[in-house]
Formats: C-alpha cells, sequence, structure tokens
C-alpha cells in the first residue's frame, strides 16, 4: 500500500477513472444533446446548454470554438461537433 493507503487495484482504478475522463464526458454530452432534441420545458434546456458549455470547456476546447459552438444554440452543429471528436 501507498502512503493513502490504496491497494495497488485501488491505484489501477483511480488511474483509469482519470485517464478516461474525456471519455465519459463525450459520452455524457452526447446524452445531453440527445436530451435536449426531446426537451420542452424552456428552463431545462437553458439548463441544458449551460452545461454543454461547461462540457466542452471541461474538454479543454478553444474558448473561441464553444462560443462559436453554442451561441446560436442549434443542436446540430454540437452533433456534428460530437462526430468530429469521436
Amino acid at each position: 500500500m501507498n502512503e493513502k493507503g490504496y491497494t495497488k487495484y485501488q491505484q489501477k482504478a483511480i488511474k483509469n477513472f482519470y485517464d478516461n475522463k474525456d471519455l465519459r464526458l463525450v459520452q455524457k454530452l452526447g446524452e445531453l444533446v440527445s436530451n435536449l432534441y426531446l426537451e420542452t420545458s424552456e428552463k431545462k434546456i437553458e439548463t441544458g446548454w449551460k452545461k454543454i458549455n461547461k462540457m466542452l470547456t471541461d474538454l479543454q476546447i478553444h474558448p473561441g470554438e464553444v462560443e462559436y459552438l453554442t451561441k446560436d444554440k442549434k443542436l446540430s452543429v454540437i452533433s456534428k461537433k460530437l462526430d468530429e471528436i469521436f
């Protein structure tokens, strides 16, 4: 065990968790876009766009591109970017 008390198995699980952060964010972003296509509540749609903006920032996409992708609030533009990422 190391100084934090994690076993080798736990260390590997933690490392894998952080190594796959980008993949998890892309998957969550895709799910969010799918849900927004079906959403009818304006409040939930606005909250969804704020989450999309944060996820794109967390994926380390250039701030100018994030603004371009979210300014018109068109899900088709986000979908195309997801295709590029995946």
